[in-house]
Formats: structure tokens, C-alpha cells, sequence
């Protein structure tokens, strides 16, 4: 990557936006901040507790925090979150701006029945932190898909990760 820059992740939850980040870091030698991993290290959301708005937003601005280091030194970064609404999509890109960085939205557009599918298969194997019914319904509710103006590349799930990147990315 020539120019460091900022990814931001968007999708339904359970649309692959974890698995894809991941991907993203290791391919492209990206900074990961995944709100789930900062949830965990601050003891929030284990064992499916709930976690209050004043606690989520606690979690929303040490994320900021660590984006705001990250793009200050000068790395990309991959920001995994649902990032469901316009206005969280463009606090995220106030935050590159704020270093001369791009950034572009890279949308999970995921269906909801299948979502909601993989989100009780997660029931069943516990395999990622779950998602409580009220705040699923809450993003999918409110969810406000990305538009052209916001630099959006739709991640096509029929290609490899690599074949992906190579035609969007590069």
C-alpha cells in the first residue's frame, strides 16, 4: 500500500466483517481495531452480560483513541465494527481526515435471513461473542448501507480474499 489509509468494515452482524478484517490485516500488513477485542480486554460482554450505552461508549472512544494513534504514526488501519450508520461512518473518516488520510467503507451487503442465520448457528457453537437479541435488532433496524459518495467498494464473497483484494484494493 502506498499511501496509508483507513478501512472501515460495515455490515449486518455475522455478515463476515471479523473474518474479513483479519484477512485484510494480514494480507495488506494492516493495524486491526475490532471493538469486541476491546470490549474483551476491558471485562465488558463476558459470558453474554449486557454492556450499557455508558460502557459502550467507554469501548467507542478508546477505539477512536487507538484509530487517532495508529493513523498519527502513519500506519493503516482496518477498523472492525457494523459501523450501521452514516453518522458513526463519518466520525471514523473525521478521524483520517484529521491526518490527511484516506479511507474507504468496504460493505459486507449480506442479507439479512442469512445473517440471521449464522447469527443462531453462533448460538449453538459459541465459536465469537454473541450478540444479544435487542442489539441485533437495534443494527438491523437502523442500518444504514453506505453510499457512493462515502468511497464504498462492496466485498464480493465469491472471490478469494487475495483475488479480492487484487481487483478493489490495489
Amino acid at each position: 500500500m502506498k499511501q496509508p489509509r483507513l478501512y472501515i468494515l460495515c455490515g449486518l452482524p455475522f455478515a463476515g466483517k471479523s473474518t474479513l478484517a483479519k484477512d485484510l490485516a494480514q494480507a495488506l500488513g494492516l493495524v486491526y481495531i475490532e471493538l469486541d477485542a476491546i470490549n474483551g480486554e476491558r471485562g465488558l460482554g463476558l459470558n453474554g452480560a449486557s454492556i450499557s450505552s455508558l460502557e459502550w461508549e467507554g469501548t467507542y472512544q478508546e477505539s477512536y483513541r487507538r484509530l487517532d494513534h495508529f493513523l498519527s504514526e502513519g500506519q493503516s488501519v482496518v477498523y472492525d465494527a457494523t459501523n450501521f450508520t452514516r453518522e458513526q461512518r463519518d466520525r471514523l473518516r473525521i478521524i483520517a481526515m484529521k491526518h490527511g488520510l484516506p479511507s474507504k467503507v468496504i460493505y459486507l451487503d449480506v442479507p439479512e435471513a442469512v445473517v440471521w442465520e449464522c447469527w443462531q448457528q453462533n448460538r449453538e457453537t459459541g465459536n465469537r461473542f454473541d450478540v444479544r437479541d435487542e442489539d441485533f435488532a437495534q443494527v438491523v433496524d437502523n442500518f444504514q448501507p453506505p453510499t457512493s459518495e462515502e468511497n464504498v467498494v462492496v466485498y464480493n464473497q465469491t472471490l478469494s480474499v487475495s483475488e479480492w483484494i487484487r481487483c478493489n484494493l490495489m
